[in-house]
């Protein structure tokens, strides 16, 4: 087989494996249900923490969570499970109902949160 053909079979095989995986379901992001699910992983993640208010994402791809003491969690998809993290610093940009938010931890990434517009001043106001 010349290197043309041992390519174009590496390139097959690679596109079977990744079909495979995505019809089994290792594809799939989960998704926030409700308040009381992003409160629930703040609240295991980060010891002590008392939830007061929470702003889900319409589309359930992440939250803000607030609690008692001040602080505020981001949770949000990553890979197949959910992430916590407090935001001490994060950089906010609004537009209208959407709020991006970027955590002050170098390696992770904006998470973009549909929360309408009333709800999206409220938190960017908060952070």
């Amino acid at each position: 087989m010349d290197r043309m053909g041992l390519l174009l079979f590496s390139g097959i095989g690679v596109a079977v494996l990744v079909l495979l995986t995505w019809i089994m379901g290792f594809a799939r992001r989960p998704v926030l249900a409700d308040a009381a699910l992003a409160a629930r992983l703040v609240a295991e993640a980060l010891p002590g923490f008392r939830a007061i208010e929470t702003a889900l994402s319409r589309d359930g791809s992440g939250a803000l969570v607030a609690g008692q003491d001040g602080r505020v969690a981001l949770v949000r998809p990553f890979g197949d499970k959910f992430v916590v993290r407090p935001l001490k610093a994060p950089i906010v940009a609004r537009a209208g109902g959407l709020l991006r938010v970027r955590p002050d931890e170098a390696m992770f990434p904006e998470t973009a949160l549909d929360l309408g517009e009333a709800a999206a001043l409220h938190w960017a106001s908060r952070l």
